[in-house]
């Protein structure tokens, strides 16, 4: 299981992720084995938004098994992690290949937007795309 750390502090480091969450396993009665969170376990992802320039950090960190990863979703999401609240939950790997939105041509499907507004994020460039591609509301479909 992959889990998610929504808003990190900007300076956050791989090794205070894992403290944080090496503090919770320890705890954890299901969780019996000596291994803790290395750093390999975690990626930090970068997100700017190119209007206002600002920077969004956030954490994945892979736990297993999954029952483990639940125990610590449910510990740490709302708690305070270097001064700031974070949110935690469980991470999906999502494809644009699934979105209704971007119809196939040999595909018939009625689909009726339900939306009022799109809730895409406009220019952000990532940090773990190899050439980042900027995403703006205009090229929404």
């Amino acid at each position: 299981m992959i889990i998610f750390l929504r808003c990190i502090p900007p300076e956050t480091k791989k090794y205070e992720i894992a403290s944080f969450i090496n503090r919770v396993l320890s705890k954890c009665f299901l969780y019996r084995q000596s291994s803790d969170i290395l750093h390999e376990d975690i990626e930090i992802l970068s997100i700017q938004d190119i209007d206002s320039n600002t920077l969004e950090k956030h954490g994945l960190v892979s736990i297993f098994p999954k029952e483990v990863g639940n125990r610590v979703i449910k510990k740490l999401d709302g708690t305070i992690f270097k001064g700031k609240r974070i949110t935690v939950r469980e991470y999906f790997n999502r494809s644009a290949d699934n979105d209704p939105r971007n119809k196939n041509p040999n595909t018939a499907i009625d689909f009726k937007e339900r939306r009022a507004s799109d809730r895409r994020r406009k220019p952000l460039m990532n940090s773990w795309q190899k050439n980042p591609i900027l995403v703006h509301a205009s090229h929404a479909i």
